[in-house]
């Protein structure tokens, strides 16, 4: 099965992305920034996202596949009840089959401002379990994207989640240079969860790039900043990789930093 390894990034608008400028300079900022994998959203709930209806994708994913990039999905479950969890889920493998994806990040998350996953223990199980399922019969990647404080989101069925799926990436979302402290709780509370043996191996760990949408850092020089204290905290921890979100909304002074800074 593909495992998550390396520097990876989120995609929430390929279209978004790729207008302003082509797929040259796309698949150069790709190679460029040494990603492993680009992570574009594939869908919500039980609708496809439209990023699988540009025509231009499996010739992108080629590209990419060529440049030893691979091509992940990521989707934002709901998973209201058992039958919503297990049509999702098919949805999902659908998807990622049509597309030949190279893996799915599973966005499990409970926000009360979005519709996000409104199942419990259950809903989790059926959802996460029919996914590994169907991926790792086809040699595909499995993750999952969730909260990086499992402390203050006891609704969600986090154990449940980390029980069926081996990697974990918390969105580790700070909104300033001053990195360590939220990222050293969420670390610990994952350990507590999976086990200090386990921490290095499963705990891959997304941070926030961004300057605008609903996330931002308050500059391109924030930005730059708190990503060098991010990888500066990846790599003391010793996680075997790493993610970001999100190319959508990342400073174009990111492209020049990740270019010359190791993996």
């Amino acid at each position: 099965m593909n495992r998550i390894h390396g520097r990876n990034i989120f995609i929430v608008s390929l279209a978004g992305v790729l207008q302003p400028i082509g797929p040259g300079l796309f698949l150069e900022r790709a190679t460029a920034s040494r990603f492993s994998a680009l992570w574009i959203r594939v869908g919500r709930g039980e609708g496809m996202d439209p990023n699988l209806a540009m025509p231009e994708l499996d010739g992108l994913r080629r590209s990419l596949k060529d440049a030893d990039v691979d091509l992940w999905g990521w989707h934002v479950s709901f998973c209201a009840t058992p039958s919503a969890a297990r049509k999702e889920a098919d949805l999902a493998l659908e998807w990622v089959e049509r597309h030949e994806l190279d893996g799915l990040v599973l966005d499990l998350e409970k926000t009360p401002d979005t519709p996000r996953f409104q199942g419990g223990p259950r809903e989790a199980e059926i959802y996460a379990g029919r996914l590994a399922e169907g991926l790792a019969a086809k040699g595909r990647g499995i993750a999952l994207s969730t909260h990086d404080q499992p402390s203050l989101h006891p609704d969600a069925p986090l154990e449940t989640a980390l029980g069926i799926v081996e990697d974990v990436t918390p969105q580790v979302y700070y909104r300033s240079a001053a990195v360590a402290r939220r990222f050293k709780k969420s670390l610990r509370e994952y350990e507590a969860l999976i086990g200090k043996d386990a921490i290095r191996r499963r705990y891959k760990p997304t941070g926030n790039i961004t300057t605008s949408a609903n996330l931002p850092l308050h500059s391109p020089a924030a930005s730059l900043a708190a990503t060098r204290s991010f990888l500066h905290l990846v790599r003391k921890t010793g996680c075997d990789a790493y993610s970001f979100w999100c190319w959508d909304a990342a400073p174009r002074e990111i492209w020049d930093f990740l270019r010359h800074e190791p993996v």
